[in-house]
């Protein structure tokens, strides 16, 4: 049988154009996949140890990295601080918590080029725990990865590359059974990790923490219960908790003349009252995690409450209440000589103390989210006991306040003069109610407006009730002490020296991707903290100069409301999510620096010199 040559050229064309048609669709389908990235010198894959997930399931992810033959990548833990590290950083729906990635050690080499260096080569497996949320909602999710490798060869290393890979899965009852995906990928992982798994942090490493100048270590309990205590103090000076001065100054004119046995009493119930809401604190943010510390204020209803509870307060040392109102206002208003009154005057004074974090207390509540949970509840317990304890110890001396005068002109003064420190916290507070209406520049000259006003109000009641030359100079030195620097702050507040740019992940992301070096101020209308940073700290010279050397692009993450955008990523920067927080990420990438609480304009020129690459002083 002879063949027709045009059929057999036409068979073969068709078979060739089939083959070329499964290739190519072979290349796009890998192209396409969102579990798979071939970038550069190592190919990079994300797989869930399950098909689908569970609510309230725990599992775990592996990050899968194929290195080239012939090619090595740096490992987590790199031998010299020249090479950049292995990083894996995962992130996916909100009802899904990832924890700390689980890194293979390094395989150490001696390459006769480069020198002897800890290496990933061939297939490596990086570990993220997670969990599903309980109330997770069934539907579809994505898991998805970054990964920043620098991949070398016996010769030469090459700059950092990043890959991007993505899974697409779906969240199921916890009733309805899941199938394992390549059983052999998980081999490597231990399940009894999760029994010391920490709060999650979303693929950045453990910070070393250190307070007082000591680090705090696993078992450093009795050093960090004496530091609970210490920072408890200190707590009572922070400029969140001053309004709770004067209410207490009050409360010890009344209570003086009483016994002390019922002063102490009194004492003792205002103490419970601030430890066991410190308590509660930490139960929410310590050991169920389901609240930030500070976040409270960013509730509109929440924050409306405390201004009308201070303003309230305010408006009664002036008598306001004494004329005849409704009796459901009166309740805004405690008294200090009854056992009620002093339990709530404790709740008060804790709740106002969650806008304000410094440096000790800060590393003190990423250590303590880190213990079990009975250690780190009753850290935050001690925490409540040392903010108490200067409390208890004066209602043990009612004489003291009891030699004050209570009936006289001058302390009726000093009773109105506390209102307005009072009515000036209030509208402080009210900051997220009024600037939508007044505008920011306004808003800060009207609080300037209030201190002038108790000036002018001091000197004309001294004048008033006092003919002697003495008391009228004190009382116009006072005055100007309090009108001038007022006058000073509001201009400095109101006349930035740096450009702040608003938060978007859109203009961070075309920063970095600039190679810019990129800082973050974490930041908060109902934060007190975070004022004082910004008027002292960002209007020092050294901090405009060294981000000016640095080409820092400086962006301001307002955290006022609780559904703003960078609630997120403070959460995946910071295990405690708290502010003051600045993170200033460098220009050739990596993890940033952070600065946490109350820190110098020294600290921050530091961590920017740094990211730009400069030697520090």
């Amino acid at each position: 049988m002879e063949l027709d040559r045009g059929n057999v050229w036409e068979a073969v064309s068709i078979i060739t154009d089939v083959r070329s048609i499964f290739v190519l669709a072979l290349i796009a389908f890998l192209a396409a996949s969102p579990a798979w990235a071939q970038q550069g010198h190592v190919a990079v894959r994300i797989v869930p140890n399950t098909k689908t997930l569970q609510t309230g399931q725990q599992g775990v992810v592996a990050v899968v990295l194929d290195v080239r033959a012939g090619f090595h990548a740096q490992s987590h833990r790199p031998l010299e601080e020249t090479y950049i590290p292995t990083n894996v950083a995962v992130k996916g729906d909100p009802n899904i918590t990832f924890h700390e990635p689980v890194y293979p050690d390094g395989k150490i080499e001696n390459y006769p080029k480069l020198g002897k260096l800890s290496v990933y080569s061939g297939q490596t497996i990086i570990y993220v725990p997670f969990e599903v949320k309980s109330d997770a909602k069934d539907g579809p999710v994505t898991i998805a990865a970054e990964v920043e490798y620098q991949a070398c060869n016996d010769n030469v290393c090459f700059p950092p590359e990043t890959a991007k890979v993505s899974f697409d899965t779906s969240i199921t009852p916890a009733a309805r059974s899941v199938e394992p995906t390549e059983p052999e990928l998980f081999k490597g992982w231990d399940p009894a990790r999760f029994a010391a798994i920490a709060k999650p942090v979303s693929g950045l490493r453990r910070e070393k923490i250190v307070i007082l100048g000591r680090e705090l270590g696993e078992k450093s309990y009795l050093f960090a219960f004496a530091a609970a205590f210490l920072i408890g103090i200190i707590f009572n000076v922070m400029p969140c908790v001053l309004p709770v001065v004067p209410l207490k100054a009050i409360g010890f004119y009344e209570v003086s003349q009483h016994n002390r046995a019922l002063s102490l009493a009194f004492g003792a119930v205002f103490s419970f009252g601030l430890v066991l809401t410190f308590a509660a604190l930490g139960l929410f943010v310590v050991v169920l995690r389901v609240l930030n510390w500070g976040e409270l204020f960013a509730n509109p209803w929440f924050l409306a409450g405390i201004v009308v509870i201070l303003g309230v307060m305010g408006l009664s040392m002036f008598g306001v209440f004494t004329v005849g109102l409704p009796v459901a206002v009166y309740r805004f208003a405690p008294r200090h000589d009854t056992y009620l009154g002093n339990f709530l005057f404790g709740i008060l004074t804790a709740i106002l103390s969650t806008p304000c974090t410094f440096g000790m207390f800060f590393g003190l509540l990423i250590w303590a989210s880190g213990q079990p949970a009975t250690i780190g509840l009753s850290l935050m317990i001690m925490v409540g006991i040392g903010m108490a304890f200067p409390y208890f110890v004066l209602s043990a001396f009612p004489e003291v306040a009891r030699r004050m005068p209570r009936t006289s002109p001058w302390a009726e003064l000093v009773k109105q003069m506390m209102g307005f420190l009072l009515i000036l916290s209030a509208v402080y507070f009210a900051r997220r109610f009024f600037e939508g209406a007044l505008g920011e520049n306004v808003f800060w000259w009207s609080l300037w407006a209030i201190v002038a006003a108790a000036g002018l109000f001091l000197i004309v009641r001294t004048v008033h009730f006092s003919h002697r030359f003495m008391p009228r100079l004190v009382a116009i030195v006072i005055a100007l002490l309090m009108i001038v620097p007022a006058g000073a702050f509001a201009y400095r507040i109101t006349n930035p020296p740096i450009a702040w740019k608003p938060y978007s992940a859109e203009a961070v992301a075309e920063a970095k991707a600039k190679k810019r070096v990129v800082m973050l101020e974490f930041t908060a209308a109902w934060c007190g903290n975070c004022l004082a940073l910004e008027s002292t700290v960002f209007h020092n010279e050294r901090s405009v100069k060294a981000i000016k050397d640095a080409d820092a692009v400086a962006f301001r993450v307002d955290l006022t409301k609780k559904d703003a955008p960078g609630w997120a990523l403070l959460k995946e920067l910071s295990p405690v999510a708290a502010i003051p927080f600045t993170a200033v990420f460098p220009a050739n990438g990596g993890e940033p620096m952070k600065l946490t609480g109350v820190y110098s304009a020294e600290d921050l020129a530091a961590s920017l010199r740094k990211a730009a690459g400069k030697k520090t002083d």
